[in-house]
């Protein structure tokens, strides 16, 4: 039987908050605007660049003035080679023995495309993972259930055959959405209360707790 297991990125697999806090407030600076608290950067991950920066802003803008700070946002994380984001203690024993167990590793995170390529290579290489996913115009975000689909039609396995991984109220509902068996990371950006609100059902107070879920 074909089988797998999908990861969420940020605040899943790695821990990137600090190098996206940098580069949103080094484009708040850039632009005149008050930079935000490592608390509130945290709070807004999790629902794709797009959503991420107009959270940040503290103004409504043009679509022409909103996609030049985007950009910038982008440009600036892009270059930072992401020197502050490192693995979750436990996460790279846990996919280890996921792939001993028989279960194929993919990546699904609500990042652009080129964002996930970059960070996955330096930080996700011989891990195990046979698909890396990112936003695209033909992948929506999280919570839309199309991209865990199209993960799962790349790797050949069933919803009901797959797990979905992820510490933010988007992965919750995505798993959901797609038919897949979720389970809440309680080591990332979110609480309990908030995963459970968004019908998170099992949960996983670290990553070596998702052995113990998954057979």
């Amino acid at each position: 039987m074909n089988k797998a297991v999908i990861f969420d990125l940020d605040g899943t697999l790695l821990d990137t908050l600090d190098d996206i806090a940098d580069s949103i407030n080094a484009m708040l600076n850039k632009y005149g605007y008050r930079t935000l608290t490592r608390d509130r950067v945290s709070a807004l991950i999790g629902s794709g660049a797009k959503k991420l920066i107009a959270d940040a802003l503290p103004e409504k803008l043009s679509d022409e003035e909103f996609i030049k700070r985007l950009e910038t946002y982008n440009r600036i994380y892009n270059a930072s080679g992401s020197p502050k984001t490192k693995l979750f203690s436990g996460i790279k024993e846990t996919l280890f023995e996921l792939k001993n167990r028989g279960y194929s590793l993919a990546v699904l995170s609500n990042k652009p495309q080129h964002s996930t390529d970059k960070v996955a290579e330096k930080y996700l290489n011989g891990l195990g993972f046979d698909f890396i996913c990112g936003q695209s115009e033909k992948i929506k975000c999280k919570p839309d259930a199309a991209g865990a689909l199209y993960v799962l039609k790349e790797l050949g396995v069933k919803p009901e055959n797959a797990y979905l991984v992820g510490d933010g109220e988007t992965d919750v509902l995505a798993a959901i959405n797609a038919g897949l068996t979720g389970i809440a990371a309680l080591w990332g950006n979110r609480t309990k209360a908030q995963l459970k609100a968004a019908g998170g059902k099992i949960f996983a107070k670290a990553p070596e707790d998702i052995l113990k879920i998954i057979p």
